[in-house]
Parts: C-alpha cells; structure tokens; sequence
C-alpha cells in the first residue's frame, strides 16, 4: 500500500493545488512513483467535444511532470464551481464513498506515494441528502495526516487556528502548514 498524505486548506483558492503540485514535482525528481488523487473537483471546463476536463489535475500534472493519466485521478468531476454536494445536486452523480475508496485504492496499489488534494477547507460538504459526507469523514475514512495550505493574508492567523483546532477536536492529524505569499501587481 502506498504512503499517502492529505492535502487540505482554510478554503478556497488558498494554493492547495500548487502545494499538491510542487509536493509531487519533488517527489517525481527523486524518482519516486507518486501520483495524485482527488475524491470531488467541482468548477471544471468542457474542452470542445463537451467533455469535462479536471482542472486541478491538469495543472497538477503540468506543475509535478508525473505520468498518471487524468482518468484515475479524480472519480467526480463537476462543471459548476460550488462546494460537491451542490454541484451534484445541480449536475447529478452524488458522490458515494465506495467508489472514491475502490479510486484510492487502486492508485494506491499503482504507485508508491500518493498525494490527494482536498476540495475547499476541512469542513467543505461532499455530499448532503440521505448520505452525509464531509471532507474530514474522506481523511478520516484513508487514515491520513494532512498539510494544511493557507494565503498569507488578512485574516489568515484566524483561518489557521480554526482549522487546526477543529483537525484537534476531530482527531485529524495534520503534519505540517504551508503559507502562500500572493505578489500582486499595484
């Protein structure tokens, strides 16, 4: 089975895919077989056939150079760009947790490392009608530590201790906090 880590954030757009990316570029030039999973990605764009395309695995494989096709990164794509659980209540195709484990597990089996990326924060929605299934239930399910990825900003101080407090009051391990410094242009 392979060695897996958990990438998670205090939300949005906070870099979690970069770090994801850079974690496996490192691991990629060490000659290490690492590969990428994510259990939902919403906020996807067709290519002109109207396929979706998973665009955090795309930028993923751009930023780390692995091989892993796209195909067994990601089991739930979704066009719209709101947290998993409404955008399949919109588009349709819940997640369900047995099939997420059966992706998991088989990149596990393929590769000795694996690095799978969070959707939003900690306490992002997966799935709510009769089956209820929070980020923390998918880190809690893989027995995974998790890296917390936040922007370096106003009100990031916060953001973090929230998230690591409430990671201690679930019992989530996490193992380590990258900061992202935006430069913006003025």
């Amino acid at each position: 089975m392979a060695k897996a880590i958990f990438v998670t954030g205090t939300g949005t757009d906070v870099g979690k895919t970069y770090v994801t990316g850079l974690l496996l570029k490192k691991m990629n030039e060490m000659g290490k077989k690492a590969a990428y999973y994510k259990a939902a990605m919403s906020g996807n764009e067709r290519d002109s056939e109207g396929n979706l395309i998973p665009g955090d695995a795309v930028s993923v494989k751009e930023t780390s150079g692995i091989g892993q096709p796209l195909a067994e990164m990601c089991p739930y794509i979704y066009e719209n760009a709101y947290s998993p659980h409404l955008a399949s209540r919109i588009e349709g195709g819940p997640v369900e947790m047995d099939v997420v484990r059966a992706g998991y597990d088989e990149v596990c089996r393929k590769y000795d490392y694996v690095v799978m990326e969070g959707s939003g924060g900690i306490l992002c929605p997966i799935r709510c009608d009769d089956v209820k299934i929070q980020l923390e239930d998918i880190v809690r399910a893989f027995e995974l530590p998790s890296v917390i990825v936040a922007d370096a900003g106003l009100g990031t101080i916060n953001a973090v201790v929230l998230t690591v407090e409430y990671m201690r009051a679930k019992h989530l391990p996490s193992a380590a906090l990258f900061s992202i410094i935006s430069i913006r242009e003025t």
